[in-house]
């Protein structure tokens, strides 16, 4: 019986092959309002979305808040998504994400945003 050497590698592409199939499935369904499909987005990014927390803060509410700001950024990337493009998709989500985290701190209460300060 002979092995075949690349072995390992093709299965690892067609595992990333069938993970990026099913992402896509998920952020087009998130797309038309499934809640399951936007909470399966979310359960596949919370590790990202931590990372990128905690390395802002070590305060377990701030960590709480940017994690939220991310998930705005991630169905903010969702919503820009384009069929056919899965593999760019983590780079969008990523840029997106740490738009909404850094722009977290820069919210302000009313007057603020009424004034401009």
């Amino acid at each position: 019986m002979k092995i075949p050497l690349n072995f390992g590698q093709d299965k690892k592409r067609t595992t990333d092959q069938a993970n990026s199939k099913v992402l896509e499935r998920d952020i087009l369904a998130a797309q038309q309002g499934d809640w399951n499909a936007k909470n399966n987005l979310v359960r596949t990014f919370t590790p990202l979305l931590t990372t990128l927390a905690t390395k802002r803060t070590s305060e377990v509410a701030k960590i709480n808040d940017y994690i939220e700001a991310g998930k705005k950024g991630l169905f903010a990337a969702t919503k820009k998504y384009k069929q056919g493009t899965a593999d760019k998709f983590n780079f969008l989500v990523l840029d997106l994400v740490e738009k909404e985290m850094d722009n977290m701190g820069k919210k302000g209460g009313f007057l603020s945003k009424l004034f401009g300060s």
